[in-house]
Formats: structure tokens, C-alpha cells, sequence
């Protein structure tokens, strides 16, 4: 892994762009309410099985809360994990989920941010360069799948202080 060169000084910005799987297809697979048919329904629910299948290395996957409160306008890091997926689940307040492609942070290559609200979630693919989200607009409450040991494991860490992104809403 290469870092960025500390020394460039630039201004960057990124603008929170509408969730769609088209536009988040580089980066993974987004879980909404399905087109399809439901698999199963009864009196007041439907239920659509297997929206996606989450590959492991023989690790449990861990079930993490996520408390956001509204603030940061910026991000000056980012992370990846090479083997894992991570699945975040907005409960309640939209987040700001930022990624990038996978590869080296040395390149032309920017930051997307997805707003993506309750009700639906995305699933980073191994590789992705992503970090916390962001509440947008207040508070926000979430869970977070991701393989177990991960943070001890399987994790790149990257800061970038002197060059932070900005979010445009």
C-alpha cells in the first residue's frame, strides 16, 4: 500500500450522492426494498429471503451498534479490510457512507458519499476503502456487520489530515 504524499497540500470535497445500486456497484451491493415478488407473506409482512449472500473466511460475523451524532463535514481517514465484507444498516437518522475503489490511495481515483437512509443498507466488498459514516442532518443509529477479529486481522489504516475531504450535502 502506498500512502498519499502528506507534503500536497490540495483541497478535496465530495458530494453526497443518491444511494442506487448502479452507482454504488463499484464499491458493492446495496439491500432495499426488493422489486420482486416476496418470498413469503402473511397478514401484515412479507418477507424476501437471501437479498444477498455474505462470504466468510470461517469467522462468525460480529453484530456492531453504530451511534452517530450530527457534526463532522469532513473525513481525514479511511480503512480497508482485504478479506471482509462489512454491512451497514442505518436504524434510525440517514448516514453519510463514504467509499472508494480499492487499490492504492495514491491515485486520481476519489472518495463517493452515499446517503443512504433506514430502511435500507449497503454491503462494502473486500478491498473498499470506506470509514465511519457520517449522520446527516442529526443523530442517526445503526448496525454494522463485520467478520470477527477484523479490526486485529484484516485492516489498512490510512490518515490524510493534511489533505481531509470535505461533504457536500
Amino acid at each position: 500500500m502506498v500512502a498519499p504524499d502528506s507534503s500536497k497540500k490540495e483541497s478535496r470535497s465530495a458530494v453526497v450522492e443518491p444511494l442506487t445500486p448502479g452507482a454504488f456497484a463499484p464499491f458493492g451491493r446495496v439491500i432495499d426494498l426488493p422489486a420482486r415478488p416476496e418470498d413469503a407473506a402473511g397478514p401484515g409482512w412479507c418477507w424476501w429471503a437471501e437479498l444477498d449472500l455474505l462470504p466468510t473466511d470461517g469467522r462468525a460475523f460480529g453484530i456492531g451498534y453504530l451511534a452517530l451524532e450530527h457534526g463532522p463535514t469532513s473525513f481525514d481517514w479511511a480503512e480497508r479490510h482485504l478479506r471482509t465484507v462489512e454491512v451497514v444498516i442505518p436504524l434510525t437518522g440517514a448516514m453519510g457512507v463514504y467509499a472508494r475503489e480499492p487499490g492504492d490511495l495514491d491515485t486520481d481515483a476519489r472518495f463517493h458519499v452515499f446517503r443512504v437512509e433506514p430502511g435500507a443498507a449497503v454491503v462494502l466488498d473486500p478491498g473498499v476503502w470506506h470509514g465511519a459514516p457520517l449522520a446527516l442532518g442529526g443523530p442517526a443509529r445503526g448496525i454494522v456487520l463485520i467478520l470477527e477479529r477484523t479490526g486485529a486481522t484484516d485492516v489498512d489504516l490510512v490518515r490524510f489530515e493534511d489533505a481531509p475531504v470535505s461533504v457536500i450535502p
